[in-house]
């Protein structure tokens, strides 16, 4: 795993930890999750510096799409993916403090 997965694999684990759910989590799966968005950021990076259409080859004139774009997409998918699988979010606890939020804005 490159130091940038890492990065993104130990602040997840760092707050499903905190959450009480590291045991129930795929450890395997958190590690691939944190490599497909290493990949997203760079394509996403790429596409940022870039544009969405870049000159082509044959002329001046000519834009093709950012071949960024192409592992962009699957790699947003995959996180997409993996992040139900680990999973990231506990999505009862979720649903509790949405409730929380929205009885906090009626009464204020």
């Amino acid at each position: 795993m490159t130091s940038v997965a890492r990065e993104i694999f130990d602040r997840h684990a760092k707050r499903i930890s905190a959450e009480g759910r590291w045991g129930a989590v795929d450890h395997d799966m958190l590690a691939a999750y944190a490599e497909a968005c290493e990949i997203y950021l760079a394509c996403k990076e790429a596409v940022d510096e870039y544009g969405v259409l870049i000159p082509g080859r044959t002329t001046s004139s000519e834009r093709v799409k950012n071949p960024a774009l192409v592992p962009l997409n699957q790699a947003r998918e995959a996180m997409r993916r993996l992040a139900l699988t680990v999973p990231l979010v506990d999505h009862k606890a979720a649903g509790e403090r949405a409730d929380w939020d929205r009885f906090l804005e009626e009464i204020s």
